[in-house]
């Protein structure tokens, strides 16, 4: 009788204090999505002290998952001479993970702000071999002057770019082995950065991303980008395998986007959290410090709520 036996699935989280709830929702919706969750070792570079790490052993275990719970020093972090003040230690984490973990030669890092909606193994086991990292080119629309973002992508790769891809950060499927021996680029980065990690990995590893489908990391609350071709983008609408929102904060509810507020919901509250326990570490985090004010009822909520059909009601009125 043949036996087959599967292998691994090595999933990399870098997070601290103030992002661990996402985590844990993030990696809910892993663990629920994956037909084979008993392959599951997600490792969690996090910062010390970091809170969380019973509620994320409970929601991994349980499933038949492992984890791998790894507290960072700062000593270790060879990015710390880097002072970007509006950023935390934590993003560059993703950018020395071959160091912290030298026995593994494939990891798939995914931000804390998604949300995994179909199983990983695919994605997973794309061909990388001939490149440092396969990832998503960033959605930000390049073809509109008005748009920030877009214009800030298009500006990056004719300066810095030789190669016409500008990768998003959220979700990266990195090959160890060739980004140890890529180490030397990726320390050497010194220009002005504005999306530090992310434009230190374009830099540094232009030319040895291969480019991943749109569905691997779909923002869907913003304009996509006409870089895609609409073949593309039609699957990732259509069911995209892991949603990220940077865009939005997806435990506040907003009209124009009542889906991702649902999905959301729907996670969170699996585990027993709901959007104002994170509107509540918003404001303490916030306003630590300083005298701590009411929440504003534009933003927050308190009474949206999910009905067992699975439809969000404010004050058991249902909202279309």
């Amino acid at each position: 009788m043949l036996v087959f036996i599967m292998s691994k699935i090595n999933i990399l989280y870098c997070f601290d204090s103030n992002f661990w709830r996402l985590a844990c929702v993030s990696i809910a919706s892993l663990m629920n999505t994956q037909t084979h969750p008993e392959n599951i070792v997600i490792h969690c570079m996090v910062a010390p002290h970091t809170r969380g790490k019973h509620k994320i052993k409970k929601i991994i275990v349980g499933r038949g998952g492992h984890l791998v719970w790894r507290v960072v020093s700062p000593r270790e972090n060879p990015y710390r001479g880097y002072d970007y003040s509006r950023w935390s230690p934590v993003i560059f984490y993703r950018l020395f993970a071959y160091r912290v973990f030298p026995h593994l030669d494939k990891i798939l890092y995914l931000d804390s702000d998604t949300l995994i909606r179909d199983d990983l193994t695919k994605l997973y086991n794309t061909d990388i071999s001939k490149f440092a990292m396969g990832a998503v080119r960033d959605m930000a629309p390049t073809e509109i002057t008005q748009n920030p973002n877009g214009q800030y992508v298009l500006n990056f790769i004719s300066e810095h770019l030789k190669h016409n891809l500008y990768i998003n950060s959220g979700v990266l499927l990195m090959n160890l082995p060739r980004m140890r021996e890529c180490e030397s680029d990726m320390l050497g980065v010194h220009i002005k950065l504005t999306y530090p990690d992310q434009d230190i990995l374009n830099v540094a590893l232009d030319g040895k991303i291969r480019e991943l489908p749109l569905k691997n990391n779909f923002i869907p609350e913003i304009h996509v980008s006409s870089k895609f071709n609409q073949r593309n983008i039609s699957a990732a609408q259509k069911h995209a395998v892991i949603h990220h929102f940077y865009a939005i904060k997806p435990y506040i509810f907003h009209p124009m986007f009542p889906q991702t507020y649902s999905e959301f919901y729907r996670t969170a509250s699996t585990i027993g959290f709901y959007p104002e326990d994170f509107v509540v570490a918003d404001a303490h985090r916030h306003t630590k410090g300083t005298k701590k004010q009411k929440f504003d009822s534009t933003t927050h909520i308190p009474h949206l709520r999910m009905d067992k059909r699975g439809q969000l009601r404010l004050f058991g009125i249902l909202r279309v």
